[in-house]
């Protein structure tokens, strides 16, 4: 008999009925996790809910059930907070060294990488919409937090300087990402000497 979102809920590995709901948590946890790096290494057109179903070990049904539909899914799986950790960690007063740093050296197919998750994405309004959000969340509120406590000039604001900072960011990471010529010709010193000073002149701000 074929699965349906209506029938009984079952793992996908057999017949069986499911996990008690104690498990629910951890099922829908999994799918996540797999779908993340399903999608971290193919576009969102290649890969299929039977391929998310297949790598979580469980029926395509019980994913419709959970996520409702594979654009859904994505949009869930958007999460930058392990970008915001790694590029806005240590000493203020390094944070440029540590985001270019960062930026010229995490791998191209991380996750995480907002590059990545945009050139994967199906460009619709709604997983655009998602990536905004989560962008703004995950990254911009976190490091104007770190501006308005932390830098020593109080201008412009810290949510201007942040919205400039992270737009430096994206936009090195899109041009190591494309292997720009012109880019590929400097030395990764050469680019993190240049461009960490440029950062940290912006989230220190001025008077």
């Amino acid at each position: 008999m074929d699965e349906n979102v209506t029938g009984t809920e079952t793992d996908g590995t057999n017949g069986s009925a499911g996990p008690p709901a104690a498990d629910v948590p951890d099922t829908r946890t999994r799918i996540l996790e797999c779908s993340r790096e399903l999608f971290s290494r193919n576009s969102f057109s290649r890969v299929s809910l039977k391929d998310i179903a297949n790598a979580a070990g469980v029926s395509a049904a019980l994913v419709i059930k959970h996520f409702i539909s594979k654009e859904n899914l994505f949009e869930k799986t958007v999460d930058f907070s392990d970008s915001a950790a790694a590029l806005f960690r240590g000493p203020f007063e390094q944070l440029g060294r540590t985001s270019i740093t960062e930026t010229l050296t995490a791998p191209d197919t991380s996750p995480h990488s907002t590059i990545r998750v945009l050139s994967v994405t199906d460009g619709g309004e709604g997983s655009l919409n998602a990536i905004g959000e989560r962008i703004k969340s995950d990254l911009l509120t976190v490091l104007a937090r770190r501006i308005a406590t932390e830098a020593p000039h109080p201008q412009p604001s810290p949510e201007l300087r942040a919205q400039s900072a992270m737009a430096l960011l994206a936009g090195l990471s899109f041009m190591r990402r494309v292997g720009d010529t012109d880019f590929d010709s400097f030395t990764r010193e050469e680019l993190i000497d240049h461009y960490a000073a440029i950062v940290q002149s912006i989230v220190d701000g001025h008077e």
